[in-house]
């Protein structure tokens, strides 16, 4: 039994000092506080450098061995990358109110690329005599890559010193009365709720259980009244940081590239020519054009002590072409607006053949004669045309009429309807009115009409040329949008086709206002 005496309790506070901690959630929204400090990624490992490509060289046999290294340099290794940092600052907070989670570990670096490695050099050979090639060993493989660099490991993560603690709550009744009236009744004063138990602490014990002090004219009275609730709280290691990952071992560098010439040097080459027409008839032009393949079957051609790849190229041929340009045209090249057009041509290779490709107008006709197989010669005779900026040389010169009244004209300024194999004028009809009179906010295409123009005979859909002008009844076939005030446009679109099959076109879009024009 107590008697009337102040129950004073000294509690000892240890002051702590905290290690680094920050709340998170889990998906569960239970809140978890991480300690310690995350440990630093590891740094990734460097790459290692290209191998250097082996030597350009030009090789000339004389029928002696001979021996060429040209393989590529290997390329460097890799570094590995660096080990992840172990998480610090690992001190675990002491039986706190909520459960904690220990910082991670940094991940592994990881490891760096491998060189690549040199490309072989590439090797000409001039010989005269096809067997001194087995007397030349020609080594020109690409440079063997560089090693990998190895992943590092993650860091350690926080560990917990303990894995799980509970905490109680009590709850406490506090009662007063006059402090000089000892046969007063004690008054309900308040209630308060604290901590009082953590896992293993000694801190419920029947001592503690009641209390009184004195306040100014009262004396109070604390009373326990039992736990009221038990939390539980645990701890959970932080991760180890992930293991980098290993780097690519360098790629192997490519053979050098292996030519074969069967004569002392390669003949230079003249693969084409171009001059003004009147210049050019009557000249002999003559081209020259190496004629080089592709072959299989190096490794049979060398010693075969050789490292190469198998394919090689070699030069079949050296083609002489000549061509020259005759005039078969009634008029002169200067009466027909001509005469300082350029003309010319090219030589190509087609099927391991060279030929001669002719680069003419396409308002030109002409006609290629078979080759002289005397002295090599192949003549190209014109026998007409006209001068190319006389094709594609359309104007508008009038939109006109309503509905069904409404015609295009056109002028052709360069007058070749006759010098032509054909012409074709396609109009485009676009409105933004329709029919019935609902407004779009732009162009819409309604329909198209081509008119066929050929030389000679009678053109198309009721088109009409008078000279070189193309009176076109466009509002026949487009009249339900070729009202009073329409905003309408015309895309039109000519195609004109020459005698020798050269096709040539020209665009021109109008825009109106239907009866304002």
């Amino acid at each position: 039994m107590w008697n009337n005496q102040l129950l004073v309790r000294t509690l000892s506070i240890a002051i702590l000092t905290l290690p680094l901690v920050s709340t998170t959630f889990n998906a569960g929204a239970i809140a978890e506080t991480t300690f310690g400090q995350v440990g630093q990624d590891g740094s990734r490992g460097k790459d290692g450098r290209n191998g250097r490509d082996g030597q350009d060289t030009k090789i000339i046999l004389d029928g002696k061995p001979a021996v060429y290294n040209l393989t590529g340099i290997m390329g460097d290794d890799a570094q590995d990358g660096k080990t992840g940092r172990s998480a610090s600052m690992c001190e675990q907070p002491y039986r706190p109110e909520y459960s904690l989670v220990g910082a991670s570990g940094g991940r592994g670096g990881d490891g760096g690329n491998g060189g690549r490695g040199g490309n072989g050099g590439n090797a000409t050979v001039f010989y005269t005599d096809a067997t001194a090639l087995q007397q030349l060993e020609i080594r020109n493989s690409g440079g063997k890559g560089g090693r990998n660099g190895r992943s590092a490991v993650g860091g350690k993560g926080c560990e917990c010193q303990e894995t799980e603690w509970r905490i109680k709550y009590c709850d406490w009744e506090i009662t007063r009365r006059p402090f000089n009236d000892d046969k007063a009744e004690w008054q309900s004063y308040s209630r308060d709720t604290k901590l009082c138990y953590r896992s293993g602490d000694d801190y419920d014990r029947p001592s503690s259980r009641v209390s009184e002090y004195r306040r100014d004219d009262w004396l109070y009275r604390r009373t326990y009244k039992g736990v009221s609730r038990s939390d539980y709280y645990s701890c959970r290691r932080g991760l180890d940081g992930e293991n980098g990952n290993d780097g690519r071992d360098g790629e192997m560098g490519s053979y050098g590239k292996v030519t074969l010439v069967p004569r002392l040097d390669i003949p230079a080459e003249i693969i084409s020519d171009r001059t003004p027409l009147a210049d050019a008839i009557g000249k002999k032009v003559g081209l020259i054009k190496n004629i080089w393949v592709e072959r299989n079957g190096l490794a049979k051609l060398l010693r075969a002590s050789s490292d190469v790849s198998d394919r090689y190229t070699y030069l079949k041929d050296t083609a002489r072409l000549f061509y020259r340009f005759d005039w078969a045209a009634p008029e002169t090249p200067k009466t027909l607006g001509i005469d300082r057009v350029e003309i010319g041509a090219i030589a190509n290779v087609r099927d391991e053949v060279a030929e001669i490709q002719y680069q003419l107008p396409g308002t030109l006709e002409y006609q290629v004669l078979p080759t002289n197989s005397a002295d090599n010669l192949q003549v190209v005779k014109i026998t007409g045309g006209f001068a190319p900026d006389r094709v594609k040389s359309f104007q508008v010169q009038s939109i006109s009429g309503v509905g069904n009244d409404n015609q295009l004209i056109l002028s052709d300024r360069g007058n070749v309807r006759e010098l032509l194999k054909d012409t074709q004028i396609e109009v485009q009809c676009f409105s933004k009115q329709s029919a019935t009179g609902v407004v779009a906010n732009d162009y819409v295409k309604r329909r198209s009409i081509t008119f066929k123009i050929p030389p000679k005979l009678q053109p198309s859909d009721g088109a009409i040329v008078n000279g070189n002008t193309y009176t076109l009844p466009v509002g026949r076939y487009c009249s339900p949008w070729l009202k009073a005030d329409y905003n309408v446009g015309y895309g039109i679109v000519i195609n004109q086709i020459t005698k020798s099959g050269t096709k040539y076109d020209q665009s021109i879009d109008k825009s109106f206002v239907v009866g304002k024009n």
